[in-house]
C-alpha cells in the first residue's frame, strides 16, 4: 500500500471517529431535548413562552414558570446549532435564523413567535 493511501485512510478514519463521537454527544442532546418536550408544549399551549426570531424559547409574559427547562432547552439548542454551523461552515446566526423560520412553519395555531422586531404574535 503506497503512503498517500494509507494517509487517506487515516483521516478517514480520524472522520469517522469524530462522528462517532458526536454521535454519542447529539444523542444526549437529543434524548434530554425528548424529555422536556411536554412541558415546553404545554407551557406553550398556556402561552408561558414562545419561540423568539433567533430559534429560542423565550417567555411571553412575566410568569416565569420552569425556568430551568427553559434555560436548559437553549442551552442545548444553541450546542446544536453551534455544530451544525461549524459542520455548513456558516456563522450560529445563519442557523439560528434558518431555524427559527422552521419552527415558525411548524407552529401550532395559538402559538406565540416573536418577529424579527421584537414584537410577540399569535399563529
Amino acid at each position: 500500500m503506497n503512503m498517500k493511501r494509507v494517509a487517506v485512510m487515516g483521516i478517514a478514519l480520524m472522520v469517522v471517529s469524530v462522528f462517532v463521537a458526536q454521535g454519542a454527544f447529539a444523542n444526549n442532546i437529543k434524548q434530554r431535548m425528548k424529555q422536556r418536550l411536554p412541558v415546553i408544549v404545554k407551557m406553550k399551549g398556556q402561552g408561558i413562552v414562545g419561540e423568539n426570531a433567533k430559534g429560542y424559547l423565550e417567555f411571553v409574559t412575566a410568569k416565569r414558570a420552569r425556568e430551568d427547562v427553559v434555560a436548559s432547552e437553549n442551552k442545548d439548542r444553541k450546542t446544536v446549532y453551534s455544530a451544525i454551523a461549524a459542520q455548513q461552515g456558516v456563522g450560529i446566526a445563519t442557523v439560528e435564523k434558518r431555524r427559527a423560520l422552521q419552527i415558525a412553519k411548524q407552529a401550532k395555531k395559538g402559538e406565540f413567535l416573536k418577529n424579527q422586531s421584537g414584537a410577540w404574535y399569535k399563529k
